[in-house]
């Protein structure tokens, strides 16, 4: 994950998605004493190739309150 806010994210990854995909994004704080693992779906809005990896943008289909947990942790 590149970035991340409360309606969506930014991610590198091995292969190409298509702009319209609906995906399951599942985001897990670890380290720390306190974990935090969030499963929302989402939707691909844009997909491109940056070297040797895609990255693409998500739009969050759902609210998900425990993102701004993420968010707001402290390592």
């Amino acid at each position: 994950m590149m970035d991340l806010s409360l309606l969506g994210c930014r991610l590198r990854l091995g292969e190409r998605l298509q702009r319209g995909q609906k995906i399951r994004v599942i985001l897990e704080r670890i380290g720390s004493e306190e974990s935090v693992q969030v499963d929302v779906p989402g939707e691909v809005v844009w997909s491109r190739l940056e070297g040797l990896s895609h990255q693409v943008g998500i739009r969050f289909l759902k609210e998900a309150p425990d993102i701004e947990a993420l968010l707001n942790a402290r390592y």
